[in-house]
């Protein structure tokens, strides 16, 4: 698989130094399965915990690990098909290029609901109220960002040999804004951490711990 945007030890390491990298990371291989195991699993009831009463470092810890887990979703579920896509292509490389993009198309919606179920809780952290502006600041750049992955697919899934020229050029403009905001959210982030005066060594491995866990493993489904 090939994929766009940050890689995750980048994503840790922006965090941890307060900076940012806004250069595309190279593809690397991983299979379809990666991707759908990426995306955030239905709620369930079983071993709750009450998020509010959890310290503030842990708490941003969880939800911007899922945000994370969710732009990585995104850059394997589109990098992977956007790499097959040439100026000049025959119609089976056209179908190819679709038929990879199945997996994204599919996790869409779900990695919406996650995205909107992280928002749900980052309004619930400790202290909330000092980082409301960063807060909008970061839905904003969230909203940004899926317009451009739902431009991405929908250009993907619509390339032919007779388009794909001009798909190629779209999709090279696409990748930069993707990155852009993908690179801004980082930072958004890290503002979040400093304005809520989270323990910012306990927050980087809480961070660490929960990007590391298997793919699919649930954080907010155990959650209230």
């Amino acid at each position: 698989m090939r994929r766009i945007g940050l890689c995750v030890s980048l994503l840790i390491t922006v965090l941890a130094m307060g900076a940012c990298e806004s250069e595309a990371q190279t593809f690397a291989d991983r299979d379809h399965k990666s991707v759908k195991q990426t995306a955030a699993k239905p709620m369930t009831n079983k071993k709750k915990q009450d998020f509010q009463t959890l310290a503030s470092d842990m708490q941003l810890a969880i939800v911007f690990s899922s945000m994370i887990h969710l732009s990585e979703a995104f850059d394997y579920g589109i990098g992977n098909p956007e790499y097959f896509v040439r100026s000049s292509m025959t119609e089976e490389k056209a179908d190819i290029a679709k038929e990879n993009l199945e997996s994204i198309q599919l996790e869409n919606k779900p990695l919406r609901k996650q995205n909107s179920e992280a928002f749900a809780l980052l309004q619930k952290t400790r202290n909330h109220e000092m980082s409301r502006e960063e807060t909008q600041l970061l839905k904003e750049n969230r909203d940004a960002f899926f317009e451009v992955t739902d431009s991405m697919i929908k250009l993907i899934s619509q390339v032919t040999p007779k388009n794909a020229k001009k798909t190629r050029l779209q999709l090279d403009q696409l990748k930069k804004q993707y990155t852009q905001y993908s690179a801004e959210s980082i930072n958004i982030m890290n503002s979040i951490v400093k304005k809520q005066g989270a323990d910012k060594a306990s927050f980087e491995r809480h961070l660490e711990a929960l990007l590391q866990k298997q793919p699919g493993q649930p954080v907010l489904s155990e959650l209230n």
